[in-house]
């Protein structure tokens, strides 16, 4: 049985029955901020006899564990199974499960962790560019023109663009994972990458959120042009206050010394 600090007790509760007893729970921290759920059942190497544990079984088990729905609020996406050279692999956002030989079972591990971690912080960008493209139809006419009674929005104008650069940067960040070529000469790791990434059509879900955060960005960009127009609008017409107002000063001033110059004489 793989131990690490992060495993859980047989009695945790949610080791399905009828599993081999080394089988065990993992709970591995993914660079999303975000915790996977791992289910380790491990298989003998080249054990043909009457005692080794059904395959068969073991992976419809696991696949039913991984179906039940979990009580934290993850989108919802269906189970994928994913069979490799005498392994299987079954995964869900926040919970999979790895049927192996014990000699492939860390590869496998690394990278389903690698892969959760990847899909766990598209999955929040998704998010933040579905509330960004809400908001455009709200914000997309400060885009043509800025107005006076529009001011008080301006700060929440700026954090939306704000937020819209920085999806963007972390969209870029995570571009060479969600698009990994294939590796040659293929790996055992390299392989399940590919497929998860394939039947959860991570690339064209990045695309599809690039999309959606170039359009947030070009909206509040333009808004951020039209207030600073509004802004260099309000300053030249403060300035051209001023100098009518010195000019009416300065007028009076000289009316007044014409005045007094007349009586005087």
């Amino acid at each position: 049985m793989i131990v690490t600090d992060h495993d859980e007790p047989r009695d945790a509760g949610r080791i399905p029955a009828g599993l081999p007893a080394d089988a065990s729970l993992r709970r591995v921290p993914l660079a999303c901020n975000e915790e996977l759920l791992m289910l380790i059942v491990p298989l003998p190497d080249g054990n043909d006899g009457e005692s080794a544990p059904n395959p068969v079984r073991i992976t419809e088990t696991v696949t039913a564990w991984a179906a039940e729905v979990d009580p934290r609020d993850f989108t919802s996406l269906p189970v994928i199974t994913v069979p490799l050279y005498g392994c299987h692999v079954v995964w869900k956002p926040g919970q999979a499960a790895v049927v192996g030989p014990v000699s492939r079972l860390e590869l496998l591990t690394t990278a389903l962790s690698d892969f959760a971690s990847c899909e766990g912080e598209l999955r929040q960008l998704e998010q933040r560019c579905v509330d960004l493209v809400a908001t455009v139809e709200e914000d997309a006419p400060h885009a043509f023109e800025f107005e006076g009674r529009a001011v008080s929005r301006r700060g929440t104008l700026a954090s939306r663009f704000r937020e819209a650069v920085a999806v963007r940067g972390r969209l870029a960040v995570l571009a060479p994972a969600a698009h990994a070529p294939p590796v040659h000469p293929p790996t055992l790791a390299s392989q399940l990458g590919e497929r998860l990434r394939d039947r959860t059509r991570l690339a064209e879900r990045h695309e599809f959120a690039v999309d959606r955060a170039e359009l947030a960005e070009r909206l509040y960009e333009a808004c951020g042009q039209r207030i600073s127009e509004f802004g260099i609008a309000q300053r030249q017409m403060a300035l051209e206050w001023a100098i009518v107002v010195l000019l009416v000063i300065q007028t009076a001033l000289l009316v007044v010394d014409l005045l007094s110059r007349g009586a005087a004489t």
